[in-house]
């Protein structure tokens, strides 16, 4: 088959402003094989014309597709190397953690509560790599559920990490509340996701979370200072911003309603 070398041309035009790289280099090589692939396949399916097919491609491989696709490769690359370095650096820490544990112990015969060191170390490794996992997962939307999973057990490891930490080193009684904490952690995160990820129906995330966020806070408010009358205010205020979601929702859908005359 003839070959339109003005391929090469066209992807050096859309790639210009980006320096020349090895990693740019394999990518525009990668595009060039794809939209020859491509020529091939639209002459293969009755398109005698070599030039108009040549056309065609030219117009799907736009300057602004190939930049997109560039975008997208970077992010592959990154997640390849999160993939790989994030266990080896959390094993790599949970050993060194091991070590200053030891060399403390012996040298100061202390032993507790410095093992707080370890399962710090550990919890940090265990979050990083549960988050990798979410970041690596958020452009495919039928793993949300996971993501989800992934982040309120992140949440959670990290939360008995804070709990052992406060109780342990302050000697405080009310550490539990910590746990409190955490569940309204969990939904906020989660309506993080959702807003990161673009969930269809997001806004009912919000309509959740913010009234309960404020309860959650009502009820630690109230455990520590015994003010229950006072922190009801927080619970008016969880409400009030959920009525301004719902207004600010109809507001967004009223512009975006459909009008036959704007359009004819």
């Amino acid at each position: 088959m003839e070959k339109y070398y003005d391929y090469s041309d066209h992807i050096e035009k859309a790639m210009s402003s980006f320096s020349n790289e090895k990693t740019n280099f394999v990518f525009k090589r990668r595009v060039l094989d794809e939209m020859e692939l491509r020529t091939k396949e639209v002459i293969k399916r009755g398109l005698g014309d070599k030039r108009v097919a040549h056309d065609l491609i030219m117009d799907e491989y736009n300057p602004q597709r190939i930049v997109k696709d560039y975008y997208e490769y970077l992010e592959d690359i990154k997640e390849k190397k999160k993939i790989k370095y994030t266990p080896i650096a959390a094993v790599a820490c949970i050993l060194l953690s091991v070590l200053v544990f030891l060399i403390i112990g012996f040298v100061t015969d202390v032993w507790h509560p410095t093992w707080l060191i370890i399962e710090g170390t550990a919890t940090a490794g265990v979050m990083a790599i549960m988050l990798t996992a979410v970041t690596i997962l958020r452009r495919h939307k039928k793993f949300y559920a996971i993501m989800r999973a992934l982040v309120a057990g992140s949440v959670m490891v990290g939360t008995q990490f804070l709990f052992l930490f406060i109780r342990i080193l302050f000697d405080n009684e009310q550490a539990y509340l910590i746990f409190l904490f955490a569940l309204a952690m969990m939904f906020i995160g989660d309506l993080v996701l959702a807003t990161v990820t673009k969930q269809r129906l997001v806004f009912v995330n919000y309509l959740i979370t913010i009234p309960l966020v404020f309860i959650f806070a009502f009820v630690i408010f109230g455990l520590i200072t015994g003010l229950w009358s006072v922190g009801r205010i927080l619970i008016i205020i969880g409400f009030v911003l959920d009525i301004g979601v719902i207004i600010q929702l109809a507001i967004r859908n009223k512009k975006l309603a459909y009008n036959p005359e704007e359009e004819e």
